[in-house]
């Protein structure tokens, strides 16, 4: 199906996100639309997938004018759509199965009664088409990140997907799920399918495309093939300008040892043993499952865990988040919409909820002093909003993470966990983020880098642990690491 945009425009009160947007995707071709956030990618799509109507312009399928009334009038044209959230599209108490044919009715299985061994025996089907051999009677929510895209991959497949979406579905993968789902998306592709594919990973989307079209403030700032463009016109483009020293790592490590952690045993951890120095930034990186993010939640009291961690020499108790926040540490969760933020509280309330006590007398916040802190972390951090009384659910991505940052900050830690900080944030934001953690580590803290973008992870730490099964399977001091040795230490292709 050739899908064709016009003129496309629209507009949610003052704000102008579209300002007339032309855009074309042939049958079997893959167009990635890049551009920060607030470009207007999203807003796009959603009106190509029946979720939005344009102010003004064409939508054409097959050189045949369509006004989709909803989303369901879309799929029934063959519009199918995998967002980033997966809360989105899959509901994890219910199994395998019933998230396939979620949105079909009962009919292909019977009105009255569901023929359920059929079901399940046609959703194995569809799952084997995509690659993956799940019990489809398990809920969706004991699946992996990886294995839940590719079951939306499957009940894509069982509407006759003729136009698919895919907006950051790799955002909670690591490079291996991320692989199997590009396998597969490539298999949809031969099919003659049309796919629009949206990502801020520039190295996948140049892997993967045939064409990349750049959104800048709700137009198309450029278009080219993927073998015409290179990543630098890319980021110009997105960005309207040069980015210079993309990764700005500074080196501020002294032998002063901040955080030493021995024998660490939590679900998912076994026996790990580090130390990190003031102003290092110590990376962890692994497959998903290894256990890297398991040490973060661990050290910060998230799960049960056993071992000696000390803190400038002092034991660290591993009871509970308030006992780690105590102790000086701050942790950057890596879902900040479901366990970092309020997002229909103020700038201000979340970023001074883990620090309460220093604005709180009798019991009474004192809401002065709330603004002034928060006013003066937002403002060294580059949160962009009219007031930090605003929600911060109206912020961008990049702009929300900001905020966790200064959660974390403005409680002077020692010991800084992060857990990928990047994720579903645009190249800009990135930037700044990668900035902030420069000048955290330039002040002494030490810094734990949790990340599944490989590029990030050797680029912005001095050393990288690399984990598996639940243990460390490789140090990686700055003249061992690159990309490379990461992944072979991961998968265990090398030897030891």
């Amino acid at each position: 199906m050739t899908v064709t945009l016009s003129g496309i425009t629209k507009s949610f009160g003052p704000n102008r996100v579209l300002r007339g947007v032309d855009l074309s995707i042939e049958p079997g071709e893959i167009v990635s639309l890049v551009g920060e956030n607030g470009a207007g990618k999203s807003t796009l799509t959603r009106i190509i997938a029946g979720a939005y109507q344009p102010d003004s312009g064409q939508i054409t399928l097959d050189g045949e004018e369509r006004k989709f009334s909803g989303p369901q009038d879309a799929m029934a044209s063959g519009v199918q759509v995998i967002y980033q959230e997966l809360k989105n599209n899959l509901f994890p108490q219910l199994d395998v199965a019933s998230n396939i044919f979620a949105h079909d009715g009962a009919g292909e299985f019977g009105r009255m009664f569901v023929n359920k061994d059929k079901m399940h025996a046609r959703a194995a089907e569809l799952l084997s088409q995509v690659g993956i051999d799940v019990d489809t009677r398990l809920p969706v929510g004991k699946l992996s990140f990886g294995q839940q895209q590719l079951v939306q991959l499957a009940r894509c497949l069982n509407h006759s997907v003729k136009l698919l979406i895919l907006d950051e579905p790799t955002a909670a993968l690591d490079d291996r799920e991320s692989e199997l789902l590009f396998a597969q998306v490539r298999k949809i592709q031969a099919a003659g399918v049309a796919v629009i594919y949206i990502s801020h990973r520039l190295p996948e989307v140049f892997a993967l495309s045939d064409r990349i079209v750049v959104m800048r403030d709700g137009r198309v700032s450029k278009t080219g093939t993927a073998a015409e463009l290179t990543e630098a016109a890319v980021v110009a483009a997105m960005v309207g300008g040069e980015v210079e020293n993309f990764y700005p790592k500074e080196h501020h490590a002294t032998d002063r040892v901040r955080l030493d952690v021995q024998g660490l045993e939590s679900a998912g951890v076994n026996g790990v043993s580090f130390k990190v120095h003031a102003g290092e930034v110590l990376g962890i990186g692994g497959v998903m499952g290894s256990g890297k993010g398991d040490v973060l939640r661990a050290l910060f009291g998230l799960d049960d865990a056993a071992g000696t961690v000390s803190i400038d020499g002092k034991p660290l108790t591993l009871k509970s988040p308030r006992h780690a926040i105590s102790a000086g540490v701050a942790y950057l969760t890596p879902d900040r919409q479901a366990e970092g933020l309020t997002l229909a509280q103020p700038i201000s309330h979340n970023e001074s909820l883990a620090t309460l006590g220093a604005i709180t007398r009798n019991g009474i916040v004192a809401l002065k002093r709330e603004r002034d802190r928060c006013q003066e972390i937002s403002t060294r951090l580059s949160v962009k909003c009219n007031s930090i009384g605003d929600a911060v659910g109206t912020l961008s991505g990049g702009n929300q993470q900001k905020v966790l940052l200064a959660r974390c900050l403005l409680g002077n830690p020692a010991i800084l966990l992060m857990e990928e900080p990047t994720r579903g944030v645009d190249v800009g934001a990135k930037a700044e983020i990668y900035s902030i953690i420069n000048d955290v580590a330039a002040q002494g803290v030490a810094v734990v880098l949790v990340s599944s973008d490989l590029p990030e992870l050797v680029e912005m730490s001095d050393r990288v642990l690399v984990m598996r099964g639940g243990s460390i399977n490789a140090e990686l001091s700055s003249d061992a690491l690159t990309q490379q040795s990461v992944l072979e230490h991961a998968m265990e292709t090398v030897s030891r």
